[in-house]
């Protein structure tokens, strides 16, 4: 037989990725809107406060509206990369819940280091870019981290500019991801993060 004639199949493994979506303009203007003011709402403490990270500040005005549009991508993560909701721990189902998502204000030099998110599945969406990344190989990127089969670490790399403001990424919450900092820009960078839970009782 020949190399021609000889049959090959491709089969992958199972995994998990990413989607990308915008979000509607008159959604994305009202949560600008509170970005812009975030100083005012009640601040957030996580595991990552720290010095050199930027500040967080929960999403206080927005947040039903927000919750409404993130059930409708979750559903589309879902249907694109079925059973990553599959926990099977519990005697039986309980209803997703919304942690309530929180403002990213990044200035200059500050980063957000490799960390995870609670939950099943997170997102993040980049309100204000004020820097173009594609001119540079790490200033300012996003980036996941994860191992492939053979246990090799892979690096997936977005980078940023302003056309990609009000565009949402959601991804299982135990990917590891990073924000590189930015340098020689005043500007702030605006981001919002959040995270879908399975309920266990009141969100705060």
């Amino acid at each position: 037989m020949s190399h021609k004639e000889t049959k090959i199949t491709k089969h992958d493994f199972l995994n998990y990725g990413y989607i990308k979506t915008k979000l509607p303009n008159d959604l994305y203007k009202s949560l600008l809107k509170e970005c812009l003011n975030a100083k005012k709402n009640k601040k957030m403490v996580s595991g990552l406060t720290a010095k050199g990270v930027p500040k967080h500040y929960y999403i206080q005005n927005n947040y039903e509206n927000l919750v409404i549009f993130i059930a409708e991508i979750q559903k589309i993560y879902e249907e694109t990369f079925p059973g990553v909701s599959d926990v099977r721990i519990l005697t039986q189902n309980v209803p997703y819940a919304y942690q309530r998502p929180w403002i990213n204000l990044h200035k200059e030099n500050e980063f957000i280091p490799s960390h995870q998110h609670d939950g099943i599945l997170s997102y993040s969406i980049w309100m204000k870019i004020p820097y173009d990344s594609t001119k540079e190989k790490y200033s300012g990127n996003f980036n996941f981290l994860y191992t492939d089969i053979l246990g090799n670490i892979r690096n997936e790399n977005i980078s940023l500019s302003e056309k990609d403001e009000g565009t949402l990424v959601m991804f299982p919450s135990k990917l590891n991801h990073i924000v590189w900092p930015f340098y020689k820009n005043k500007k702030i960078r605006m981001s919002i993060s959040g995270n879908i839970m399975l309920s266990g009782g009141d969100v705060k």
